[in-house]
C-alpha cells in the first residue's frame, strides 16, 4: 500500500472504533501524532545529541492505531482474566464474589462488572483473533478494512459496558491491586476485606476516581493486611493523601497504617503522607505515554515522603518518560500488563522489598 492507502485505512479504522464507543482510543493516537516523534541527531563533535521533531508517516500512524486497539482489547481482556482468577482464588477462603463495582460520590452512579472465566476467556480469544487480523492490515489489499470479520471480532472482544477510557483505567487499577496483594501474600501477610461501613463485603466496591478515604456514599472496599507481630495495614484504591505543603494528592493505589485510616474515618479527614507505606500513581493509555504525565508525577512526588516510596506505573511505554523518571530517581514501571511477565514480576518483587523493609523496621 502507498501513503494514500495507509491514510485511508487509518481513517476507516478510526471510524470503526467510533461505532463501538472506542473513539477515545483513536483520539489518544491522534494526540501523539499531532505531537510528532523525537529524533536524535548525533555527531562526533557533540557529546549530547541534538533533538528534532518529525511527523509520523501514514504507515507509522496506522501501526500506532493498530497497537492502540490491541491495548484496548487484548491487554484489557488479559487483565480481566487475571482479575477473574484472583477473585476465584479469594472466594475459596473469603465471602468475596466475582463482581466488582465502581462508584462515584453520586448515590446513583455505579457500574458493576462480573469477572468470571466463562465471560472473560471468550472475549480474550476474540481479542487475540482480532490482533491477528489487524496485524495483516499494512500488507493486505486496501479494502481489507471493510471486512466484516474485523468488526465481528472487535464487537466480541470488548465489554460494551466497560470499554470507555475511565472504565479501562479502573480495570487497570484493580489489576495492580491484585499484583500488590500477591506480593503481600508472598511475604507472609494475611489479607482480609472490609468496607467503610465496617462490614465484611460480599463483593468489591471501588471509587471511580480518587476521593475521600472516609466517604461512605457506597460501601467502598479495602484490604486489611496483617504481618505477624507488626502494625496492621490497609490497602485502598482511589483515595487522596495530604502532602507536606498541605495540599491533597490523588493516589490510584494506597497502603497505609490502619491506625491512621481509623483516625481518618473517625475525624473525617484525609491521610497524612507520613503514615503511608506506599502509593501508586497509575496511567492507563492505549498510545505512547506523554512526557508531561511523568513531569506532573515528579512535581507531586516532591511534596510527599512515603515510607516505602511512590510509584509511577503505566500499561504503555515511552523512552522519554522512562529516562526522565530515572534521572529524577523515582520508582517506576512501564509496560505492565499480563503478557509482560518479566516487568510484572519485577514490579511485584519491588513491592515485596517494601514489605521486607517494613517488617524489619517495625
Amino acid at each position: 500500500m502507498d501513503d494514500i492507502e495507509y491514510a485511508r485505512v487509518y481513517q476507516e479504522m478510526a471510524a470503526m472504533l467510533d461505532e463501538f464507543n472506542l473513539g477515545w482510543v483513536a483520539q489518544q493516537v491522534a494526540d501523539n501524532v499531532e505531537i510528532g516523534k523525537t529524533i536524535e541527531e548525533r555527531s562526533l563533535k557533540r557529546k549530547t545529541p541534538l533533538l528534532k521533531i518529525e511527523d509520523y508517516t501514514p504507515k507509522e500512524q496506522l501501526l500506532m492505531l493498530i497497537d492502540a486497539v490491541e491495548q484496548a482489547t487484548v491487554h484489557t481482556s488479559e487483565m480481566e482474566d487475571e482479575i477473574a482468577y484472583f477473585l476465584k482464588v479469594e472466594s475459596e477462603t473469603s465471602p468475596l464474589g466475582t463482581k466488582v463495582s465502581f462508584a462515584s460520590s453520586s448515590a446513583q452512579d455505579v457500574k458493576t462488572i462480573e469477572f468470571t472465566s466463562h465471560l472473560t476467556s471468550p472475549r480474550n480469544k476474540q481479542a487475540i483473533a482480532l490482533k491477528y487480523l489487524l496485524e495483516k492490515l499494512p500488507s493486505e489489499p486496501s479494502n481489507y478494512i471493510t471486512n466484516a470479520e474485523i468488526k465481528s471480532k472487535l464487537s466480541q472482544a470488548i465489554n460494551p459496558d466497560f470499554n470507555g477510557a475511565i472504565e479501562q483505567a479502573n480495570i487497570f487499577d484493580v489489576y495492580l491491586f491484585t499484583i500488590l496483594l500477591k506480593a503481600i501474600a508472598n511475604e507472609g501477610g494475611t489479607i482480609y476485606y472490609n468496607n467503610v461501613l465496617d462490614e465484611t463485603p460480599k463483593y468489591l466496591t471501588f471509587r471511580k476516581t480518587p476521593g475521600k478515604i472516609h466517604g461512605n456514599t457506597h460501601p467502598y472496599t479495602y484490604a486489611i493486611v496483617e504481618f505477624p507481630d507488626k502494625p496492621a495495614l490497609e490497602v485502598h484504591l482511589a483515595v487522596k493523601v495530604q502532602g507536606r505543603a498541605g495540599v491533597l494528592h490523588n493516589c490510584n493505589l494506597l497502603m497505609l497504617y490502619q491506625k491512621e485510616a481509623n483516625i481518618c474515618r473517625l475525624l473525617q479527614r484525609e491521610p497524612r503522607h507520613s503514615q503511608v507505606i506506599l502509593a501508586v500513581k497509575s496511567q492507563h493509555n492505549t498510545s505512547e505515554l506523554k512526557l508531561e504525565t511523568a513531569g506532573a508525577f515528579i512535581g507531586l512526588a516532591s511534596d510527599i515522603r512515603y515510607e516505602g516510596g511512590s510509584y509511577f506505573i503505566s500499561n504503555t511505554y515511552s523512552e522519554a518518560v522512562a529516562k526522565l523518571l530515572t534521572i529524577a530517581r523515582k520508582k517506576w514501571e512501564l509496560n505492565i500488563f499480563p503478557r509482560a511477565t518479566n516487568d510484572v514480576h519485577r514490579l511485584m518483587y519491588s513491592f515485596q522489598t517494601i514489605f521486607k523493609d517494613f517488617k524489619a523496621r517495625n
